[in-house]
């Protein structure tokens, strides 16, 4: 039996795969693209990766708004000076030729756009890749809902007028609708409709502290944030307006994306949101329980892996489509190639081995505590005094004080994905393999996103390393970060082994 992707069958598609130059690259050849949120770490490796590949690209314009004051040419400017960079500007030095900067802001009125940019984007854009949102779990909620909700609703207003479009793309979450789990590739029903989440804005703008957390517990119902909630409205949305208007939209659902794999260069990360947060205590020597079980299944992807799921899904989507039906893909590793808690702190402590950190503060080491009553227990044993006496010693050295703010900001992590490192999701992604049968050589070869074969243990070793560059750690302390960790494990098996040594001899009088 023929599998069937979208309205045609694979062997009707595979017809128009060749064996010469990339299929994508060349679809990418000549086209007009609108990307939003760049700035981003996502949006950051998907511009990258359209200027140093597709290098016929036409043009690339880029929405940007001012930033705490600082203008938009200047953020540019500095944005362009990002090491990411570095690459590109050796392969095509004049790529900034091909991107056209221009004003925009989701949470204005009509975008905020000029109407003489606005002509100019109805008259030329191809493809909108729509990746701009407000990420924080814990936003203000009219804040969340303007930016993820009703930029979503302007920015596809803005596609309906551009008369060269051949697909609108909206990037979401695969927890988007976290409740289920296991996430198809389909539509879920959103949580509410356009006009409640206008009354939801009203109503918090009008409280001068905002909706109150209890409030919006009760709002957003099985949905365990706001940014997840948002996103799943905003799918309604897309899929609703989709279907009204006929205009092609694509929402694209990645799950966890973490630092790159291969390209531009291994190991970088925009951010430390998320889970490298908690990488970074972990190497540091400062984190040591964490609240999961070692089987726990990571649904992480590397960004530069996304990144190509996302180029090759829009010439599918556009190459191969057969009506303007929206579609969803989805990309995760866990019905791919699962990777889990205890093979990631495996390389992670070959990774600490080789390459450790110079700012370590103790050996680094780490428990899995399921139960979260017990984790309470440690944590405060192993997290809370440790940072008391640090920072008591800190202050007597006349020095300011840092490991209980670093603890609150470890305690918010925790807070923010425990649920998330408890439960494992199956997230389907048979869409997004089915792309990779239509793909030739030198497709795989340009834009890999297959995890099929993927090396978990060898890219989860990069992880230290990625530690290290987020804290401008460069490779020439190597040698003496490994003498230091080297003096901080016999000091740590020194304290256990003394400790030890204490606990038996307590014991013992005890007993006598």
């Amino acid at each position: 039996m023929n599998e069937v992707h979208g309205n045609l069958k694979l062997d009707d598609k595979s017809k128009s795969k060749n064996n010469g130059d990339s299929q994508i690259r060349k679809f990418y050849a000549g086209k007009v693209i609108l990307l939003t949120g760049f700035t981003g770490f996502l949006g950051t490796i998907i511009l990258e990766k359209l200027l140093r590949t597709c290098t016929e690209i036409d043009k690339i314009y880029i929405m940007i708004r001012e930033k705490r004051g600082v203008k938009v040419d200047e953020r540019i400017k500095k944005y362009f000076e990002n090491p990411i960079f570095n690459t590109l500007r050796n392969v095509n030095p004049h790529f900034m030729q091909k991107v056209v900067p221009f004003y925009g802001d989701l949470i204005k009125s009509d975008l905020g756009i000029s109407k003489e940019d606005r002509r100019c984007l109805a008259e030329n854009v191809n493809i909108i890749i729509h990746n701009a949102s407000s990420v924080y779990f814990n936003a203000k909620l009219s804040h969340c809902l303007r930016i993820n909700v009703i930029g979503t609703q302007k920015m596809l207003e803005l596609g309906l007028e551009c008369s060269r479009l051949e697909a609108f793309v909206y990037v979401s979450t695969a927890y988007s609708h976290h409740y289920n789990k296991q996430i198809e590739e389909t539509f879920y029903q959103p949580p509410v409709d356009l006009k409640v989440i206008e009354d939801m804005i009203q109503a918090d703008e009008e409280n001068a502290t905002g909706l109150s957390q209890e409030v919006t517990n009760d709002i957003i119902g099985k949905w365990r944030n706001s940014y997840a909630f948002s996103k799943a409205t905003t799918e309604g949305l897309v899929e609703t307006f989709s279907r009204k208007t006929s205009l092609p939209c694509v929402i694209y659902r990645p799950s966890i994306i973490v630092y790159t794999n291969e390209e531009p260069i291994p190991a970088w990360m925009g951010n430390k949101n998320g889970p490298i947060h908690m990488t970074i205590f972990c190497a540091l020597g400062f984190m040591h329980v964490i609240p999961a079980p070692k089987d726990c299944i990571l649904d992480l992807i590397p960004v530069d892996l996304t990144t190509n799921g996302l180029l090759a899904l829009i010439w599918d989507y556009v190459v191969h489509r057969q009506s303007n039906e929206p579609q969803v893909y989805n990309y995760g590793s866990s019905d791919w190639n699962p990777n889990n808690l205890g093979l990631a702190y495996k390389s992670f402590c070959v990774s600490c081995r080789e390459v450790p950190p110079i700012k370590m503060i103790w050996y680094p080491f780490l428990n899995y505590i399921s139960n979260f009553y017990v984790f309470l227990v440690l944590h405060t044993l192993f997290h809370v005094l440790p940072a008391m006496l640090l920072d008591l010693i800190r202050v007597i050295c006349g020095k300011k004080p840092l490991a209980v703010n670093m603890l609150l900001v470890l305690g918010r992590n925790f807070g923010a994905l425990y649920y998330f490192m408890n439960e494992n999701w199956i997230i389907k992604t048979d869409k997004l393999k089915g792309v990779l049968n239509y793909m030739n050589a030198a497709d795989l070869k340009e834009f890999p996103f297959d995890l099929k074969a993927f090396d978990w243990f060898a890219y989860c070793k990069l992880s230290v390393l990625c530690v290290r560059l987020l804290l401008h750690d460069p490779l020439e302390t190597v040698p003496a970060a490994r003498r230091k960790y080297q003096r901080l494990r016999i000091l740590h098996y020194t304290v256990c082994g003394l400790f030890i040594l204490f606990m038996l001899i307590f014991l013992y009088r005890i007993a006598n």
